[in-house]
This record gives structure tokens, C-alpha cells and sequence, in this order.
């Protein structure tokens, strides 16, 4: 790993030009390592075959049910309600999960064990951790929505 770090650093800094094809591997592979992956285009679209008008739809069905999903989970948070929030980030997970936005859906995986497990205190701390998820991806949707729009 530490090989990794230092051939990105490298990368970042310049460093690795004519250095050879196996370094800039070494660097690109770190940087997919390291980086969180909020939004995996290649993968959604291989899950649908490479087929634009379904990805849109579904994209369309996400942006039109996500906020009405948010709020339920919101408001949840906000009465302490461990199988609401359960119920609503179990919602949100596999919303998320199929549209391969992996780091989202781990969050949201963590609300709802946290609502079965009834940990009302950890609640607004996670909530938040998973609203700023939120915030990275959707521009990252908006953006795939927009091309396979064209």
C-alpha cells in the first residue's frame, strides 16, 4: 500500500513522466484504490446492458423518489425512531445500490443497522455523514443524466 501512496503522490506532483508504463500503472491503480467511489458510471451502465433509455429511466425514477425517501429518513432521525429510520435507509440503500453508488449505500447500510439496533444517539451524527454523501453524488448523477439525455 505504501508503494501506492507514494507512486500517486508522485503522480500528483509531476513526477511521473517518462517514468515508464508500469509506474504510471502502479499509479492509476492507487488512485482507484484510494479514491472513494461515490458514483460508478461504467458499472450502472453494464448493469443495464449499456442500454441509455433504461439507465435514464431509471435515473428519472431515482431523482423523482429520492427527496420523498430523504424526508422519511430525515424525519425519522429527527423522533428517534429506530424502525422508521431502519425501514427508510433500507429504502434508500437499495436505491442506491442499484445505481452503483456504492459509498452512499454503505452509509445508508450503516443507518439501518443502527435503527434495528436501536442506537437513537448515533442517529443525527450518521445522518449527516450520509447527507454529505448525498451532496457528492447527486451532481454525479445530474451529470450522467445529462448525457444519456443527448
Amino acid at each position: 500500500m505504501a508503494r501506492e501512496c507514494i507512486a500517486d503522490w508522485a503522480e500528483m506532483n509531476g513526477l511521473t513522466k517518462n517514468v515508464g508504463p508500469r509506474m504510471e500503472q502502479t499509479a492509476k491503480k492507487a488512485r482507484k484504490e484510494l479514491a472513494p467511489l461515490v458514483f460508478d458510471h461504467e458499472e450502472v451502465l453494464a448493469r443495464v446492458e449499456n442500454d441509455r433509455e433504461l439507465l435514464r429511466d431509471l435515473l428519472t425514477i431515482f431523482k423523482e423518489d429520492f427527496p420523498r425517501q430523504l424526508l422519511a429518513l430525515r424525519r425519522a432521525v429527527e423522533a428517534r425512531d429506530g424502525d422508521r429510520v431502519a425501514t427508510a435507509a433500507h429504502t434508500l440503500r437499495g436505491m442506491l445500490s442499484n445505481l452503483a453508488a456504492s459509498q452512499a449505500a454503505a452509509t445508508a447500510a450503516r443507518l439501518e443497522q443502527m435503527g434495528r439496533k436501536k442506537e437513537t444517539l448515533s442517529f443525527q451524527e450518521a445522518f449527516g455523514v450520509f447527507q454529505n454523501d448525498v451532496n457528492k453524488l447527486l451532481p454525479q448523477l445530474d451529470a450522467c443524466m445529462a448525457e444519456v439525455c443527448k
